[in-house]
């Protein structure tokens, strides 16, 4: 909205309104005072005031809060009902305002009035066809509703009108996934990656196309990305889970990407030998190495090994780690040739982070 100014004379201010200190024109406790109660009296009217105050003059310019940004505050606040309302009076004098439409579209979609909310989305889209962002915002409203080919349409505009958005081109893949059309969803988070390379949720949602296109080698790749990115998260626990669903081909997976359970395994033995001293670590690794005289099995879970020097039950893959973490200790830099190097520098450097 735009500023109003008002103005009067400096002699014209009521003096009895100042402490009796600062009642003399033209002094600095004059200066202070008359803006110090301005600023307490418009407090109460929002927006932003300044005040200019000189021997002649007392200038006050306020600038009116936007309805728009009242009814923000209240959307951060959970007065969704109330924001909702305030819109529909404010939509009455500005039908075509975007802005006001597209807030109105994401409140009813909250609130769970999809139809109502499909209204409003597709007048911004009509609009301003070439809004990459609302064309997003309707094709996962309309995904929402099922109306799945729809939805595709929406979010394939969005990514030939502006192809180097990675928002735009996560949210097309996201949406080919969930329709089983992987290798496309693939082909979209492999652009949206190089455009943003620090977004976990890209990474870990292609770590996922591949693993379902069948692509295991490439998709473990993308879920360590993703866990390097931030170990600890909503998409660094998907990125794991997504990892275990992987074929436990531990030679195989281990000639490509670094495996995930085993950089976790790795994490998991560091942080426990810090704890030892090095000549029971030497004992650890000397009965490890006596009992994988036959091999552990790396991918049967639920094959259980026990070690003398160590409480507990352990997998294969574990005591693998330990082995490998215990070299380091003894030995460092020494790769033991079990396939674990790149494993367990993952590892150290998430337990080194924590």
């Amino acid at each position: 909205m735009e500023p109003q100014t008002f103005a009067i004379a400096s002699t014209a201010f009521d003096l009895t309104l100042l402490p009796v200190g600062a009642r003399t024109l033209g002094t600095p406790a004059f200066q202070e005072a008359v803006n110090a109660f301005l600023q307490h009296a418009f407090q109460g009217f929002g927006g932003r005031v300044t005040i200019f105050v000189d021997d002649m003059q007392i200038a006050v310019t306020w600038n009116p809060p936007d309805p728009l940004d009242v009814i923000m505050a209240k959307m951060k606040e959970g007065q969704h009902a109330e924001s909702i309302q305030m819109l529909e009076f404010l939509l009455s004098r500005e039908p075509d305002n975007v802005t006001m439409l597209s807030r109105m579209g994401m409140e009813l979609s909250g609130a769970g009035e999809l139809d109502k909310a499909d209204t409003y989305l597709r007048r911004v889209v009509a609009i301003q066809p070439e809004f990459t962002n609302f064309l997003v915002a309707m094709g996962l409203q309309i995904y929402h509703q099922r109306m799945h080919d729809e939805a595709i349409r929406f979010l394939q505009s969005a990514v030939r009108l502006e192809p180097e958005n990675p928002w735009a081109c996560r949210h097309l893949a996201m949406t080919l996934l969930k329709l089983s059309r992987f290798d496309e969803a693939a082909d979209h988070l492999h652009r949206a990656v190089v455009l943003k390379p620090d977004d976990q949720c890209s990474w870990a949602t292609l770590g996922d196309a591949l693993r379902l296109a069948g692509q295991p080698k490439d998709a473990e790749e993308a879920y360590c990305r993703a866990i390097a990115l931030c170990p600890y998260g909503e998409w660094a626990e998907a990125a794991r889970r997504g990892s275990n669903q992987l074929p436990p081909t531990f030679q195989d997976r281990a000639a490509g990407a670094p495996r995930q359970d085993a950089v976790d395994c790795c994490v998991a033995a560091i942080k426990t030998l810090s704890m030892i001293p090095k000549d029971e670590v030497k004992k650890i690794a000397f009965e490890i190495s006596m009992a994988g005289g036959n091999g552990f099995d790396v991918n049967k879970p639920k094959k259980k090994y026990r070690l003398k020097s160590m409480p507990g039950k352990f997998t294969g893959l574990q005591l693998v780690c330990y082995m490998q973490a215990c070299s380091q200790i003894i030995e460092p830099g020494r790769d033991i040739g079990w396939e674990l190097w790149r494993e367990y520098q993952m590892a150290k450097t998430m337990a080194q982070a924590d």
